[in-house]
């Protein structure tokens, strides 16, 4: 079988069962489950919000009634219990049976279409909140269709003061309604296709009288086993940034209303809730969304650390998807499965790759040469070796070249931090210790400066995809390639450090030169200069920051400022942080004072060899992210 990494959308596995068999049940419970507990994921509107490849489109597929009604039908496979488990958890299951009739629409560029037509903006946006509307029916029939059940032995229960209204649809029989959908959706798509819109007054009675299905359903009787199940239909509008900013405020306004009895969620990419000259930083647009409007509206973030999720546990969270989904991958791939390989860990070694011998006597001799050029007296030099021994006692990673680096930036630090030595020899005003991150910095100075492998492992992996499946299927895929190869040639399976470390860079680099999106030009020379001047930052002796820098840190108050007086900035700044290749931390205290950090994404990362750890930045104003913008 081919290899599933390089597929990475689900759309694309077109059989129900192929693509069940790939879906982690893990973004389920991380997302979805504490909204459905708290009873607001299907009684208002719920807006979802993620980068490309965050898996909301996967999601939405999961929700589909011919999706559920699959997965209940192969309940005693084993592989599949998890995802049951998670439905049910998300209330979209109870007793092993389906609670809703899900389905999925698209907003393609045929709906922005809408905002061109020479009407009103109210009648541009009712013809395409009907057009919505009709093929939401005719998708929720469809889904039911293909599940096995005639659509014929289905029913519409209305809303008990909707009498008025269900003639509007079509009645109580689901043919009927369909036909009425049908003819919807045939007369404004006639509207909206025509190479010259109609004048208002020609419009089609059809397009223009009272047509809201939404108002008027309550739930859909669909015949189930032997019984007749009561379901609530959902609908969701995925690729909701394809409409333009006024079509999509009219749209979410719509659908906040509480007299709607319909489950209504909305997909969306950032760029739907900011453009550049709007908002731009998290709070702001989480305050636009309408994080105040909680009565109204249920926000799922799908981005690391939004929604009030810690960052922290978030990634750790990204880490168990990620690895679940993997090895769902692993268990579909026949030359994994025949040899009972079915975790992606498995296939990454965690072993350091010192650096070889040759490099090893250059490095020992260069810190010999240190000591001497820091006139440091040799019993110091014992110290400090006892004090990185004793660190690396309690370490994985014991090499003498991680070692001898480690010493290195003790030296450095011991002749920054020693006054004018008097004719005895100060102590160090501060004293010294060997912890995480100066080895960490220790790895940085070896993979710059040595070429010693420092990204590999699964947990590596998924910290450098940035909470992002896409990107960690894309980072992968040329490892499990390798595997493969390795499995067929006769050879083990394990892939040691430096070969994972020079694919993933290389991977991410073909990553960040293949972006393809508004500003990407920009937005590429602004990320690969942050990252520059990051690596001559992490590689400066005493390691000052420890493992390094991999974000600038603007002032917030400079920050706040960008919209008013840096639109073009602004601009980039936005499509990076949509785009996976920026993330931003507002509000972050360090120093007395706070601070917004434009943090790297995992490619640039990756491509430049900075540290995955966060929190090391550089104080820059605004005035620097210009310059880099204005270099040729």
């Amino acid at each position: 079988m081919a290899n599933l990494f390089k597929k990475r959308a689900t759309e694309f596995l077109h059989s129900d069962e192929a693509f069940l068999a790939v879906v982690s049940p893990e973004p389920l419970t991380t997302f979805f489950k504490s909204p459905a507990d708290d009873g607001c994921l299907y009684d208002r509107l719920v807006m979802v919000v993620g980068t490309p490849g965050s898996g909301k489109t996967t999601l939405a597929r999961l929700f589909g009634f011919r999706t559920i009604c699959t997965l209940l039908q192969n309940s005693a496979i084993e592989n599949y219990r998890p995802l049951i488990g998670a439905l049910a958890d998300c209330k979209a299951l109870k007793e092993n049976r389906p609670t809703l009739v899900g389905a999925r629409i698209p907003l393609e560029a045929e709906y922005r279409d809408f905002w061109e037509l020479p009407y009103d903006g109210v009648v541009k946006t009712g013809l395409m909140l009907k057009l919505l509307q009709a093929r939401s029916v005719l998708a929720w029939t469809r889904n039911i269709e293909s599940s096995g059940v005639p659509i014929e032995k289905v029913r519409v229960i209305p809303r008990l003061d909707s009498n008025a209204a269900l003639e509007s649809i079509g009645g109580v029989t689901a043919l009927d309604v369909v036909d009425r959908a049908r003819t919807v959706e045939r007369a404004i798509y006639r509207i909206s296709s025509a190479l010259v819109a109609p004048p208002i007054r020609e419009l089609d009675r059809v397009a223009v009288d009272a047509y809201r299905p939404f108002d008027v359903i309550e739930a859909l009787a669909v015949p189930y086993a032997q019984d007749e199940l009561r379901l609530r239909p959902l609908i969701v509008f995925d690729d909701a940034h394809r409409l333009h900013e006024k079509q999509f405020e009219a749209f979410r306004n719509w659908l906040t209303s509480r007299e709607l009895r319909v489950a209504r969620w909305v997909l969306a990419r950032l760029d739907a809730f900011v453009s550049g000259t709007t908002h731009l930083h998290y709070q702001a647009i989480e305050g636009e969304l309408g994080m105040n409007r909680s009565r109204e509206t249920t926000e799922i973030w799908m981005q690391d650390g939004r929604g009030g999720r810690d960052r922290s546990k978030a990634r750790v969270e990204f880490r168990t998807m990620a690895k679940d989904m993997a090895n769902r991958y692993l268990r579909q791939t026949d030359v994994f499965r025949t040899r009972n390989l079915s975790r992606l860990a498995d296939l990454l070694a965690t072993k350091p790759v010192p650096i070889s011998s040759g490099k090893q006597a250059r490095l020992a001799q260069q810190v010999n040469n240190l000591q001497r050029e820091l006139h440091i007296a040799q019993s110091r030099v014992r110290e400090l070796e006892d004090m990185t021994d004793e660190y690396l006692a309690r370490s994985d990673d014991r090499n003498e070249d991680l070692r001898l680096a480690i010493l290195a930036i003790l030296l450095e630090r011991y002749a920054k931090r020693t006054p004018q030595l008097g004719l005895f020899g100060d102590a160090p005003n501060r004293p010294l210790k060997v912890d995480s991150g100066i080895a960490d910095g220790a790895r940085i100075h070896l993979l710059h400066g040595y070429d010693r492998p420092y990204y590999f492992g699964i947990d590596t992996l998924c910290d450098a995809s940035a909470g992002n499946a896409e990107q960690f299927l894309r980072l992968a895929a040329p490892l499990v390639s390798h595997s493969q190869t390795r499995l067929i040639n006769g050879k083990g399976a394990m892939i040691d450090g430096a070969i994972q470390n020079r694919m993933l860079r290389e991977r991410a680099t073909e990553i960040v030169e293949e972006w393809h999106f508004p500003e990407c030009r920009r937005v590429r020379q602004l990320a690969d200069g942050i990252a520059t001047q990051c690596v001559t930052k992490s590689r400066e002796g005493n390691a000052p920051l420890r493992g390094g820098a991999n974000a600038f840190g603007i002032p917030q108050e400079e920050f706040d400022a960008i919209l008013d007086k840096h639109s073009r900035l602004a601009q980039v700044l936005h499509f990076g942080v949509a785009y996976n290749a920026f993330k931003l931390v507002a509000e972050h205290s360090t120093k007395h004072r706070k601070w917004c950090l434009i943090e790297l994404g995992g490619a640039v990362i990756l491509k430049h060899g900075l540290t995955l750890r966060r929190g090391g930045f550089l104080e820059r104003r605004v005035t620097d992210l210009e310059t880099l913008l204005n270099e040729s």
